[in-house]
Formats: C-alpha cells, structure tokens, sequence
C-alpha cells in the first residue's frame, strides 16, 4: 500500500454547473433545467429541424432521446417521435453572464486566490484554509455551496471533494454526477476503491483513447 503521509492533504472542492449552456437557457424560458428535454444547437438562421451542431442538452433529453453535446442535428430523432423535445439557439453572453455570477457566489465562501476557472461551468475552489467557517464538514459546505447557487441563480452543480485537485476532479466526474446529492468525497485512503476500480481508463480526466491503449 502506498503510503500518503506526505502527499499535500488539502481540501479541494471542484465544481461543474450541470449541462451549463441547457440550464441557462431552460431558466431563460422559465422551465426547471432537470425537467425538461432541451438541446442547444447552433444553426443558421431560418435553418429546419436536423441542421446544425447541438452543443449542450439537458439531462432529461440526454436520458430520453441519447443526445450528447457536440453531436450532429441531423442525428436527433425525428420531430414526431420528440414532440417535447425543445430546440433554441444558443446565448454566448447570456452563458458568460452567469458564470460570472458562479464566481461571485464561490468569492464568498474563498479568496480570489483559491479559486482556480477550469471553464465557464467548471471551477477548482481550494477550501482549505476557508471551509470550517461555513459549517462542521465539507460535504456540509459543499451542500450549502450548492444551494446558494440554486436559489440564487437556479443552476444544478456537481461537486467532488478531494485531498488534492486531481482527486476532486476524479471525485466529481466519476461518482458525484450519479448521485442523488451531486457530491462525492474522495481521500488518499479511498484509491483502491475508487481510482484503481474505473473500468474504462478513457473516463479519466486527461486520458484519451490512444493514451489508454498504451
């Protein structure tokens, strides 16, 4: 067994707001972003049903009709077998207006210092020196992080805590995104049950399919 005594122990919360670009636009036509079957694809103007690159889906209509962000239209079901499913454009300023207003939520539970953008719905916010002052545990601050982030803006995230960042990352992809609370902690002591058990290498963040095959 490896010993992790002296690996950094941090406490680092990574942060993804769930399918961003489908949210956003679900709460711009006042509909809940976990309750509705919606694509964003851009198209040209004017364009029909099956043109165009979809560039985020909600939940729902990941489930429901197996979009996947960055698909071709055309491969979307036909409109009579998806009569829920909607179709908008997407907002690009809309999307950078609400990830700033992440920002600022994480600016009250850390300094400007300890919060690293990974991408405009992904963020590393290290909350070691910081956490203990906003509730006994970090899974407890995650949740409160969580909520101020959906009653504030409406937005669902996921959340992986770690000991250090890759941790949190690994956290947050792999388990945090099929549970119920969108939250998963994982520690050095919890590799081989965790890492060491993900059947597929390529769902490792970094890890691509040529690099998993060697």
């Amino acid at each position: 067994m490896y010993d992790y005594r002296y690996e950094p122990h941090r406490v680092v919360f990574m942060i993804d707001n769930k399918s961003f670009y489908a949210s956003c636009e679900a709460l711009r036509l006042g509909l809940n972003p976990m309750e509705v079957a919606l694509a964003v694809v851009s198209q040209q103007p004017g364009s029909q049903w099956g043109s165009g690159l979809i560039m985020a889906a909600s939940p729902l209509a990941k489930q429901k009709y197996g979009l996947s962000n960055v698909m071709r239209a055309r491969d979307l079901p036909p409109k009579s077998q998806a009569p829920d499913l909607l179709l908008v454009e997407p907002h690009m300023n809309l999307y950078i207006k609400r990830s700033m207003e992440v920002l600022q939520i994480f600016r009250k539970y850390a300094a400007d210092e300890d919060i690293h953008v990974y991408s405009i719905d992904e963020s590393m916010i290290d909350m070691t020196e910081s956490w203990h002052l906003f509730g006994d545990d970090p899974y407890l601050v995650a949740r409160k992080i969580q909520k101020d982030i959906r009653d504030s803006l409406g937005l669902y995230t996921t959340c992986g805590i770690g000991e250090n960042p890759l941790l949190a990352k690994l956290a947050m992809d792999i388990s945090a995104k099929h549970r119920t609370s969108m939250i998963a902690c994982w520690h050095y002591i919890d590799v081989p049950d965790t890492i060491w058990k993900i059947p597929k290498l390529e769902d490792v963040w970094g890890i691509n399919v040529r690099t998993a095959s060697r």
